[in-house]
């Protein structure tokens, strides 16, 4: 058996080769990392200053959801809750955010009943977000015991 030899030929390549990054490559390319950076960055913020705006409606609805609930109730500590007016100061949130809130209770007129058979209870809470003032309103409505029951 006979040896066979190759000879490998080589490729003709220039005589200039680039090896790396031109200078213009490599300002386009941080050119445009630092874009997509800083839209990283803006996003980022939007979405704490959203989650921020949730947790502070959530306090909110909190704060309108005790004092309906103490309005069915009317329990010694639940009255003093309808007889105070101080802004509230919740816990776990910003020491200068202070959420008011406001109540009343409306009697709605319904034919043959008596006046206070059925009352609304609207409660509103504000505070204060980015020199905006925010608010909810929360609506709640009961009825008296009919005056068929108990006869």
């Amino acid at each position: 058996m006979q040896a066979t030899n190759f000879k490998l030929l080589s490729v003709v390549r220039p005589k200039q080769v680039h090896a790396g990054f031109t200078v213009l490559e490599a300002v386009i390319a941080s050119a445009m990392l630092a874009m997509g950076l800083a839209g990283a960055m803006r996003f980022s913020v939007a979405t704490l200053n959203a989650s921020q705006g949730s947790r502070h409606v959530d306090v909110a609805s909190g704060l309108a959801q005790d004092l309906t609930e103490c309005w069915g109730v009317q329990t010694p500590a639940c009255q003093r809750m309808f007889q105070t007016k101080d802004p509230l100061h919740p816990i776990a949130t910003h020491p200068d955010l202070a959420f008011e809130r406001t109540w009343q209770v409306l009697r709605i007129p319904i034919a043959d009943m008596p006046p206070a058979h059925l009352q609304e209870l609207r409660i509103v809470v504000t505070w204060q977000e980015d020199l905006q003032a925010m608010q909810i309103e929360w609506r709640h409505r009961r009825a008296s015991t009919p005056l068929w029951v108990g006869r």
